[in-house]
């Protein structure tokens, strides 16, 4: 956790990233990046954070005249920027949707209070609930660079919407990384964004109970076909090989869950086994949790 505060700032290079359609990247003075994949008729801008600031990834869709945002960011700088980039596209953000209420999902909210911004019926509860607990918490850890508001999001349903003529389909997955989590689908364009239920590039955070998360993880593998794009929370967009990548690390996790007894041997077999998977904070975050006597 020190290390994470003490390079919250800290510039670093993108996540090298597979090409999955017509792409550029942009690189933001924050030492964000932007992915952008012209899919024709509908641009995603995908707005990844340094892994110092757990690699948030948000996404823009863009159609023919407004925008849709999926997430807001963690911190305060990181979640101003990635408005500032809405903002140049130069067309109104017709809503965002907050995929699940962990606090680095929700909490870059204070940079559009000025839109409707939407979450599933119990994620919206949550927030609404726990989102001060969160703001003092985090103020605490990371100082200023955590926003001093949030916004409630309006209860949402999931189902079918046309949004200036795209089909957007709103889904909820149940026990995966967190309690629910809202998928959203563009059937039209191969396109879905998973949230948290999906780490790109990185160690995952493990917040959820790896045999249900593994399953929520295949259900969405045997629908891949129809959507190559895969939108992940944390880390690079990405296609559907991250689904197998993600439950063989759910599937070592569980197993030195059941053969460990510290932290330093739990992280250890993850970076073991999965040496070219990049912030490994994401560990170390939640072995006090993992380990709570250790924490102690």
């Amino acid at each position: 956790m020190k290390k994470i505060v003490a390079l919250i700032t800290v510039a670093m290079t993108c996540f090298g990233s597979q090409a999955i359609a017509e792409s550029s990247t942009i690189k933001r003075e924050t030492g964000a990046t932007v992915t952008v994949n012209d899919l024709g008729d509908v641009k995603v801008h995908s707005y990844l954070s340094p892994q110092q600031v757990f690699a948030n990834n948000t996404h823009i869709i863009e159609t023919a005249s407004q925008l849709v945002l999926i997430d807001t960011q963690f911190i305060l700088p990181m979640a101003n920027d990635y408005r500032a980039y809405a903002d140049s596209l130069d067309k109104p953000i017709e809503r965002l949707v907050i995929t699940h209420e962990h606090p680095d999902h929700f909490l870059g909210s204070e940079a559009f209070n000025d839109i409707d911004i939407y979450a599933l019926k119990s994620v919206a509860a949550k927030i609404k609930a726990h989102g001060q607990k969160e703001i003092d918490e985090k103020k605490a850890q990371f100082g200023e660079a955590v926003a001093s508001t949030f916004v409630i999001p309006k209860a949402m349903e999931p189902g079918s919407v046309k949004i200036d003529g795209v089909t957007f389909l709103f889904e909820s997955v149940m026990n995966a990384e967190a309690e629910e989590q809202l998928v959203t689908k563009l059937p039209d364009y191969g396109v879905i964004s998973v949230g948290d239920i999906v780490y790109s590039g990185v160690h995952m955070i493990l917040a959820g109970q790896p045999p249900s998360w593994i399953a929520a993880l295949k259900d969405l593998k045997a629908g891949s076909d129809d959507y190559p794009i895969v939108l992940s929370g944390h880390g690079t967009t990405t296609n559907p090989a991250v689904y197998d990548t993600n439950i063989a690390w759910l599937g070592k996790a569980g197993d030195l869950l059941g053969s460990t007894k510290n932290g330093e041997d739990f992280k250890n077999g993850m970076t073991e086994a999965f040496p070219d998977l990049g912030m490994d904070a994401a560990i170390d975050f939640v072995l006090p949790f993992i380990f709570p006597e250790e924490a102690k």
